[in-house]
């Protein structure tokens, strides 16, 4: 129809109307859920003009978008990375940046912002690391893997202040990212994300708590947490 008058519109009219979408426009429920609500604002609008007394489509329900799946770097991947060193400097400090985050789970930005004084010990001498994600604010604690302990040994962790690790911009070692993944064969682009997610998915296969989980990776809500067991 080109046209129609409001009074026309009822609440079967939004059902079809979704079912049309779907049948017709193929998209994510993003965009039908988007149409949607294009549609309700229009009525809304009709109801503030008193052209209608309610808004007919009101109790057309959106749809439920699917559970994002994390892409993430598998146990063996973060092996063969381990045991392949690189002879470029630049490469190999983002290799070993990388290999951190498969075992703190820290971001790039927040191992790019990591001072000496984040790293804590406890009263038997265990290391941690302590800092809020840059993303979020939320408080991160996090025990060093004996891997992540001889990695920081290669750099700063006495002069409080400088940072631990001389990283540049993520954007400036994308490329070396990028080139692990190519020698690892993967068809997808390996990103440095895919690291911290590697570490909540490695933590879920050993069956660690989700509560403990959330706490190493500075989650606010375990809802995110319990993405990586899906």
């Amino acid at each position: 129809k080109e046209d129609m008058l409001f009074t026309d519109i009822t609440e079967e009219f939004g059902t079809n109307f979704i079912l049309y979408l779907k049948t017709n426009y193929p998209h994510k429920p993003s965009y039908r859920n988007h149409c949607l609500c294009l549609l309700k604002r229009l009525l809304y609008l009709a109801v503030d003009n008193e052209i209608l007394r309610t808004n007919p489509v009101e109790d057309v329900e959106y749809e439920k978008k699917p559970a994002p799946r994390h892409k993430y770097v598998t146990r063996e991947e973060m092996k063969r990375i381990m045991a392949m060193p690189l002879n470029d400097g630049r490469a190999e400090l983002g290799r070993r940046a990388f290999i951190f985050s498969c075992l703190t789970g820290l971001a790039y930005a927040d191992i790019k912002q990591l001072h000496p004084r984040h790293i804590e010990t406890t009263a038997d001498g265990r290391r941690f690391i302590r800092i809020n994600r840059k993303k979020t604010g939320v408080e991160a604690v996090i025990p060093l893997h004996p891997i992540a302990e001889q990695i920081l040994a290669l750099y700063n962790t006495t002069d409080m202040h400088n940072l631990v690790f001389p990283l540049p911009s993520r954007d400036s070692i994308w490329h070396e990212i990028r080139e692990i993944g190519v020698i690892l064969g993967r068809n997808d682009d390996l990103s440095y994300h895919q690291a911290r997610h590697g570490f909540g998915v490695l933590l879920i296969s050993e069956s660690v708590s989700i509560e403990s989980i959330a706490k190493m990776m500075g989650h606010s809500n375990i809802s995110t947490t319990q993405g990586y067991a899906r």
